[in-house]
């Protein structure tokens, strides 16, 4: 059996947030530089960094948010 049963973890892994016994696996692999681990623990961390840089929602302005939803109901 390969590292698939991990798959689910790395994120998790990336954040400190995996559960002890994956964790451990994952922490295990990469130190023992298991290709399949390290290449998507490297995935794992850039779709967390770049989660990172998605825009803070924003409330749009009342007014505008009027006008749209009378447009809306009018259809």
């Amino acid at each position: 059996m390969g590292c698939e049963h991990l798959d689910e973890y790395y994120e998790l892994y990336a954040l400190g947030a995996a559960p002890e016994g994956a964790g451990e696996d994952i922490r295990e692999h990469v130190t023992s530089q298991c290709a399949y681990c390290v290449e998507h623990l490297r995935e794992a961390a850039l779709s967390i960094y770049l989660l990172c840089l998605a825009p803070k929602p924003v409330r749009p302005d009342p007014k505008l948010k009027s006008q749209i939803l009378k447009r809306l109901r009018k259809r």
